[in-house]
């Protein structure tokens, strides 16, 4: 099976950490990278070889610098990753703003969880999608 890389873009290190945690222990074969915020996984992804780009990415909305919501129209506006399936996750969660990151490409935006066992289920979720990337099955 195919290890999956995953970046995950989330100036929160106790964020980061969780979900380290939790993919580990639901999925140990995955390759986790972090970014503190967009410009950072700019940085990251463009000294990345072409095999080496993720299989996801997952951006945190609330980040200095670059949001998530900025981070998501950058890669979806490149030729190199507007391929890698994207989602935001936030705990600002407004109607328009889920609208219109769905209609700017992410995949899913989701509510930052807030107990271990929604984290874990956000997780599989992501996962689920690398594994069957259908639209409309999330």
């Amino acid at each position: 099976m195919k290890q999956k890389k995953i970046f995950l873009i989330d100036d929160d290190i106790d964020d980061r950490m969780i979900f380290a945690d939790l993919l580990k222990s639901t999925d140990p074969d995955s390759r986790l990278s972090f970014a503190e915020n967009g410009l950072e996984m700019i940085a990251i992804l463009e000294n990345t070889k072409e095999e080496d780009l993720p299989d996801m990415i997952i951006l945190d909305q609330n980040m200095p610098k670059m949001t998530g919501k900025e981070s998501l129209i950058y890669l979806k506006e490149s030729r190199r990753y507007n391929h890698i399936p994207t989602f935001i996750y936030s705990t600002y969660q407004v109607r328009d703003f889920y609208r219109e990151c769905l209609d700017l490409g992410a995949c899913d935006v989701v509510a930052k969880p807030d107990t271990m066992n929604a984290y874990r289920e956000m997780i599989e979720r992501f996962l689920f999608h690398l594994a069957d990337p259908q639209p409309g099955k999330l």
